[in-house]
């Protein structure tokens, strides 16, 4: 990111702490998502997504192999607007949110297909198991917000979407896993993230901007909020 935002995460190996200059960047709470969907019995897909998720993003622009991302999930934060399936799916039977509060991705290594567009492979770990995932990403925008955003103070905003597929049997989550059963074996993942540059917002700005509090400092009202 920063020189080039999409050759910094293009290249988000593990950072030989010797070299590393990292700058953190921060998730935009506001403009962030991170979505799932499954097949259920080959009629319409399920979907849904988790509402609660924090993200640390340490990128290197001089040096792009020294950058990482660690995202971390609140499982019990699933959400596919069905209150009786949400419960099922914090159960034993899927997430088994009491014994595995949190899902985790780390990032790995990544390979750049065009100048926007490239392919992280990381780990998630997920009810204690960690596995490779692959995530298709492309960036979507590199740019400031407009000055007559009021409390945006022209923040510098990178823009990704990202896409991803798994087996959840490879994380051990095997209910009624078996070809053409309820619940499908292979879950789409759909992601959408703003990272704002806040170390670059001025101090006497920083107090009252928006993308660097909300859901950041507590009782911040954001936009439209009252």
């Amino acid at each position: 990111m920063i020189k080039t935002i999409t050759a910094a995460l293009a290249s988000a190996l593990v950072a030989s702490p010797l070299f590393a200059e990292q700058r953190e960047w921060t998730l935009d709470l506001g403009h962030a998502h991170i979505g799932w969907e499954i097949d259920h019995m080959d009629l319409a897909r399920t979907v849904g997504r988790f509402d609660d998720f924090e993200g640390t993003f340490l990128i290197d622009e001089d040096d792009p192999a020294n950058s990482s991302i660690t995202v971390t999930v609140d499982a019990a934060s699933v959400n596919s607007n069905h209150v009786g399936r949400d419960n099922h799916i914090r159960n034993a039977d899927y997430l088994n949110v009491p014994e595995f509060p949190t899902v985790t991705f780390t990032s790995g290594e990544i390979t750049m297909t065009s100048e926007t567009e490239g392919m992280m492979d990381g780990t998630l770990t997920m009810l204690g198991v960690t596995a490779p995932v692959t995530l298709d990403f492309t960036l979507v925008a590199d740019r400031t917000y407009p000055d007559f955003i009021p409390n945006y103070d022209e923040i510098r905003t990178a823009s990704f979407e990202a896409t991803g597929k798994i087996t959840r049997t490879d994380w051990g989550m095997d209910f009624i896993a078996f070809p053409g059963s309820p619940t499908g074996l292979e879950i789409d993942l759909d992601i959408h993230v703003d990272l704002v540059d806040c170390a670059t917002v001025p101090a006497e700005a920083l107090p009252t901007n928006v993308p660097c509090n909300w859901g950041y400092a507590e009782g911040f009202t954001g936009p439209n909020e009252g």
